[in-house]
């Protein structure tokens, strides 16, 4: 007898907690010199900045350990601006995103969301925002498909040329599969 050797793929499902991150680089361009003196010009600056990403690729996913088949949002999802300076604030702020499948340049656009009520800032006090509630559909969305492509844009206006990553940070569970080889007889 001569024994036949064959190779089968054993499937797990592990369920990892991780975390979704995302650097926005801004870029501001001067809109109006509202009001200047020679001791204190006060200029509007209007920034935006994009990121994409695919799960499939992992990149933006921390210790996740093999294709990624489900996303369950956690909680504590943020968009922050560390480093703003003592008299930096960002006066509106524009969150709009689209997705496309692998393959394709079309992005679906969703209707751009306000993160920021009339009168609030974000400063050097108060510098991120709770996106919990704003990302629900982006979540969904990846879950739908892990290998479709996510597409983040932010926008508003600063008092200052705004030179900085957003860092969008997106805690969640993901179920992956680790597929390995096994020899039977």
């Amino acid at each position: 007898m001569i024994p036949l050797l064959a190779c089968e793929d054993v499937e797990e499902t592990l369920e990892t907690t991780t975390e979704l991150n995302v650097p926005i680089p801004l870029e501001a361009t001067l809109v109006e010199n509202t009001f200047s003196t020679k001791s204190s010009p006060i200029d509007q600056f209007k920034f935006e900045g994009i990121a994409s990403f695919c799960l499939a690729s992992k990149d933006k996913v921390k210790n996740c350990p093999g294709n990624i088949t489900r996303i369950v949002p956690g909680n504590g999802a943020e968009l922050s601006f560390d480093g703003l300076g003592e008299y930096q604030q960002i006066s509106s702020l524009t969150l709009e995103w689209g997705y496309c499948p692998a393959g394709s340049i079309d992005f679906h656009l969703q209707e751009p969301v306000q993160l920021l009520p009339p009168g609030e800032f974000i400063n050097q006090a108060y510098f991120s925002l709770n996106l919990d509630e704003v990302l629900e559909p982006v979540i969904q969305k990846m879950n739908t498909n892990p290998k479709m492509f996510i597409m983040v844009k932010i926008s508003g206006n600063s008092n200052f040329d705004i030179s900085l990553d957003a860092q969008l940070k997106v805690p969640m569970i993901v179920q992956s599969e680790m597929t390995s080889p096994r020899f039977t007889l």
